[in-house]
């Protein structure tokens, strides 16, 4: 019964739960071991650029994760302007 619920999950709901989990089931409000805003932002706007640390830590700082998605969603949307789309 379990993996038929699991079928019926659409990918964009799949996608919405990892958010929520991402942003939130992992609070650091000390920002214990963060790096630095730019290395995050780095990450987001040139991946090949931004350091593997980063990138493990995100994963396990909801405050960093939301800082990340944060700058994704800007540049996506810069780009969309640039482009005119």
């Amino acid at each position: 019964m379990q993996k038929s619920r699991i079928k019926n999950l659409s990918d964009e709901k799949i996608r919405e739960i990892a958010r929520k989990h991402f942003a939130e089931d992992f609070p650091n409000p000390e920002r214990r071991g963060c790096p630095p805003r730019s290395e995050i932002k780095l990450l987001a706007d040139k991946p090949l650029k931004g350091k593997d640390w980063v990138l493990g830590h995100i994963g396990f700082c909801s405050p960093c994760y939301r800082d990340f998605a944060h700058f994704l969603h800007a540049g996506k949307k810069k780009f969309r302007v640039k482009s005119g789309r």
